[in-house]
């Protein structure tokens, strides 16, 4: 069972483990109907709509059958590969999914989905309540 004190943040646009305050690491599950949810990430408001504007997790495909990732995107409700599960996976962890492929650690590639078959859920999350959301600029 892997265990890590790391945190994830969407670091040069990409869901990776950090050991730092680096990137855009406030997220914000936003429910989008049927127990799916947009997943808003923040960085540091700094008044320029790139940083203070949310970015949405998506799935990213590669073109040559490498593993699906997770990248920033401009939010989109209705994009299936903006909708995610989070569901409880006991002990105060979850795990975090997108159609049937969960996000998982991976120590040669990092931070992918994978869809797991008949394998085991390696990969579980702490989410830290820090609080009320703030207000995107504008509104």
């Amino acid at each position: 069972m892997q265990s890590t004190e790391s945190g994830v943040s969407l670091d040069d646009n990409e869901l990776a483990e950090v050991d730092d305050d680096s990137g855009r690491q406030l997220f914000v599950p936003t429910p989008t109907g049927g127990g799916k949810y947009l997943i808003k990430s923040y960085g540091t408001r700094d008044g320029h709509p790139a940083n203070d504007d949310p970015a949405c997790w998506e799935v990213i495909t590669p073109d040559k059958g490498g593993a699906l990732t997770v990248e920033g995107a401009a939010c989109d409700p209705r994009k299936p590969a903006q909708q995610f599960t989070i569901a409880s996976a006991g002990k105060g962890a979850y795990a975090i999914s997108n159609n049937s492929a969960f996000l998982q650690f991976s120590p040669s590639r990092g931070l992918i989905l994978e869809e797991l078959g008949d394998a085991t859920l390696r990969s579980t999350f702490r989410l830290v309540d820090v609080g009320p959301a703030r207000t995107p600029i504008g509104g």
